[in-house]
């Protein structure tokens, strides 16, 4: 067992087909992935759908050691799984193992079929075609059973065709409409139970017809108006109770607007005295006289076996419901709804035919078909495990594709080209929100790009990380050209970004930048809030002169009591100026002084000393930063579940993104940096050493005092100069202070120094 250091993480190294037993040998926790969905893999649907073995979308490690461990206890010689070859041998399947036989045999039909009877391999394309074969006709081990399965018999077709129209039938793989076995065994039954059913409901059983063939419309005239005449006895019950309460709900509405409409909400007619309903005559609701006459011969007139009866009593009403409840007895135990459509004496024919028996016999055939697919699909996953699952385990157990800078794993969907800059790592999502939640927590500078095929598939989104160089352009809404795995351009725009440094540079200065960018919108904010005044100030003046009004100035602010007239002011200004200018001649004659004390060495050390403290926090930050930048997440947020961390080195970040070189020997190109940098270092090193030499000659302290006397002496003569106008404003300042209250509004005069 041997593994590969691939950007910070191990990983196994699945190279030949003896290392396959160590993938079974490690333990989960050495996996790069435990699962993952199926639909990250560019890879053929079956052989995904194999690996899926409970089909749920989703591929556990269980899973792929289950079927890694089935390909090795079918296989005798393991020399050339891997190997790109369309077949297998046949002598490499073990005749002793659990599936060996079933595809030895399966193997020499498909062979004979595909006019290689006596070939010592067995080959994918050959095995999919007698499959394909198989799939288009009738009897196809789907376990749905098709009209065309009956050939030439035509009530068997018309038989299996009811079935599907009963019962909604199947879809059948080759695209055609069938029936399953259950929905042929519920259509005879339905078709048996339905005919007894109806054998019970003859015109001859006075149970369930009394009044013969009629017995039919009667019930239905009880069932249409059961509960207006159910009302109208409760009404009739409720009058006798309380004749003044119940008198409002016996007569029309007077509040509608039409007669209609007021008769709508009314009984079918007023209880005589005794209660009873009246069937003819004033006191019927007008707008139901058709119904009660209707009543009266259809229904109290048959069943009451009275000619034309002039009204009924509860009591009859009560006799009419019992004399009619076999019938719906009947009538509510009906089975077999499902073929009530087909006529009787169709159904008769079926249910005492052998078309049940037939078309039973042609589901046990298409059984036997089905043991026939299913090996079929052992042969085509025998073949598709030997040449594919050495390469999807080095990107699920290992991610060895995906760290090699010449190969493309299998979750990758292509290359984006944007802001002159190859992005090599683009993987589709779903759902950009969703996956950010989760990408942001990797620290990689991340986009989301859609991208938009012309006339083909629908546009989807890829995330992509930016692992080299500087953020540069890349903004929401760049426009850059998309390259899927088989070379075809789309275009792409960045819909959304995740913020993080690119590079070292970037987080050295992102600090900086950030109160770079504090300040500058602080000032913006400033300025717009002065420029809003400036121009509401405008406004008004101008509404002003526009409604003949004239502006009132503003008052002239008072002055500050403390304030100095005249030029005290400017005098103080510049003695404060000069002041400072004395401080920092001091200071740098002390910097001076200190420095040409030093040695050459110490001066060295002080100035790294002073690097490393004010940028030495800011690097390490920078650093630290970029060392946790992580690829985990942009994957775990496709659905996976990784195991390794997933963080880059240097030459994994140029891979990722990469900058292009101009053409070697091209001209015209811009020059390289390399130059330019060599001169600035022996520029400032030059100063260096000037200023080395200057230190040099003051070493003597007579030198020194020598040297640092000038300074001082410009300190006092600026301090002098600074007290002369001092004192010049605090004799004229009694003297101006009349002036001043005279010509207050105009600002006073600068005395001269």
């Amino acid at each position: 067992m041997k593994f590969d250091k691939f950007g910070k993480a191990y990983h196994l190294s699945i190279e030949t087909p003896d290392d396959l037993e160590g993938v079974l040998a490690l333990d989960d926790s050495f996996w790069a992935a435990v699962s993952a969905p199926t639909s990250a893999f560019r890879e053929d649907a079956a052989f995904l759908k194999y690996l899926d073995s409970d089909g749920n979308g989703r591929m556990r490690s269980d899973e792929i050691r289950s079927a890694l461990r089935w390909l090795l206890d079918t296989l005798a010689d393991r020399s050339k799984i891997g190997a790109p070859e369309d077949g297998i041998a046949l002598a490499s399947v073990r005749k002793d193992s659990a599936a060996g036989p079933g595809l030895l045999v399966t193997a020499a039909y498909v062979n004979e079929q595909a006019g290689r009877a006596d070939a010592p391999d067995v080959r994918l394309s050959d095995v999919r075609s007698a499959m394909l074969e198989l799939r288009g006709k009738p009897l196809n081990g789907d376990g749905v059973l098709v009209s065309a399965a009956a050939g030439d018999d035509a009530d068997l077709k018309a038989y299996i065709d009811a079935a599907i129209a009963a019962t909604g039938g199947s879809d059948d793989i080759s695209g055609a409409r069938g029936v399953s076995s259950a929905q042929l065994d519920a259509f005879a039954a339905d078709v048996g139970d339905y005919l007894a059913w109806r054998a019970k409901g003859r015109d001859d059983n006075p149970e369930t017809m009394p009044f013969g063939a009629d017995t039919p419309a009667v019930e239905n005239l009880l069932a249409r108006h059961r509960d207006a005449i159910d009302r109208f006895f409760f009404l009739a019950d409720f009058q006798r109770y309380d004749p003044s309460g119940a008198a409002k709900f016996l007569v029309a509405d007077a509040a509608s607007d039409s007669a209609s409409a007021a008769l709508e909400n009314a009984p079918l007619a007023r209880p005589l005295p005794d209660g009873s309903m009246p069937l003819d005559g004033p006191a019927v609701n007008p707008l139901r006289r058709d119904v009660v006459a209707a009543l009266r011969d259809g229904l109290f007139g048959k069943v009451l076996g009275r000619s034309a009866p002039e009204s009924v009593t509860e009591g009859d009403w009560l006799a009419v419901k019992k004399a009619l409840a076999g019938h719906e007895s009947w009538l509510a135990s009906k089975k077999g709804a499902s073929v009530e459509a087909f006529d009787e004496a169709l159904l008769r024919k079926w249910a005492d035919g052998p078309f049940a028996a037939q078309a039973a016999e042609l589901q046990e055939k298409d059984k036997e078909v089905a043991v026939r697919v299913s090996a079929f699909s052992d042969l085509e996953k025998l073949l598709l495990f030997h040449r594919r699952i050495p390469r999807f385990l080095n990107n699920y157990v290992a991610l060895a594709e995906f760290y090699r800078p010449d190969q493309t794993s299998l979750f990758e969907r292509g290359r984006l080209l944007v802001d002159g800059r190859w992005f090599n790592l683009a993987i589709e999502v779903a759902d950009p929100a969703a996956h950010s939640a989760v990408a942001k927590n990797g620290g990689l500078f991340t986009m989301y790009v859609k991208v938009e095929p012309v006339g083909g598939p629908p546009p989807f989104t890829v995330v992509v990380p930016a692992t080299n160089g500087t953020r540069g352009n890349l903004e929401v809404g760049k426009r850059g050209v998309f390259f899927d795995l088989d070379g075809h351009e789309f275009d792409a725009t960045i819909t959304s970004i995740i913020e993080a440094p690119i590079s070292l540079k970037e987080a050295i200065l992102s600090p900086f930048q950030n109160i770079a960018k504090a300040v500058m919108g602080k000032i913006e904010n400033l300025s717009a809030a002065a420029q809003s005044k400036i121009e509401k100030a405008g406004i008004d003046s101008v509404d002003a002169v526009e409604n003949g009004k004239t502006p009132i100035p503003a008052a002239a602010p008072a002055p500050a009591p403390a304030a100095a007239p005249g030029g005290a002011g400017a005098a103080g200004m510049f003695m404060g100026v000069s002041v400072a200018i004395a401080a920092l001649g001091s200071a740098f004659a002390f910097i001076a002084k200190s420095v040409a004390s030093m040695s050459w060495t110490s001066r060295l050390l002080s100035l790294l000393a002073i690097l490393v403290v004010v940028f030495g926090p800011i690097v390490l930050a920078g650093v630290l930063k970029l060392m946790r930048q992580d690829m985990g997440p942009i994957i775990e947020g496709c659905g996976w579940a990784v195991n390794k961390s997933m963080r880059l080195t240097h030459r994994l970040r140029r891979q990722f993104t990469l900058v292009k070189a101009y053409p070697e020997g091209a001209e015209g190109t811009p020059a390289k940096r390399r130059g330019l940098l060599l001169c600035v270092l022996a520029a400032v090193f030059a100063i260096a050493l000037a200023i080395t030499a200057i230190c040099r000659n003051c070493r003597s302290s007579a030198a020194q005092s020598e040297c640092a006397a000038p300074v001082a002496d410009a300190a006092a003569v600026a301090a002098d100069s600074a007290a002369a106008p001092a004192a010049a404003v605090d004799v004229a300042a009694p003297a101006a202070a009349p002036a001043a209250d005279a010509a207050a509004p105009a600002a006073p005069a600068v005395p001269a120094a």
